[in-house]
């Protein structure tokens, strides 16, 4: 490919690019922030509190048990 056909598609491609990315929302689904709101961030989701594991009983103890017979 030529120099003179190269050089300005990618001068042209990159100017779109900017002005693309100008104009596309940011974020997950986020409209495009205005100049009179500031852009803000979602506060993060609080993890669930993790449930206490249930105390195992102590096991019998088996010389305890032959002692008793």
């Amino acid at each position: 490919m030529r120099d003179r056909f190269f050089f300005p598609l990618a001068a042209l491609l990159a100017l779109g690019m900017i002005a693309l990315a100008l104009i596309w929302p940011r974020g997950m689904g986020a409209n495009y922030p205005s100049f009179e709101h500031p852009l803000t961030v979602p506060a993060p989701v609080p993890e669930p509190p993790a449930e206490p594991k249930p105390k195992k009983k102590p096991a019998a103890d088996p010389a305890a048990a032959s002692v008793d017979q």
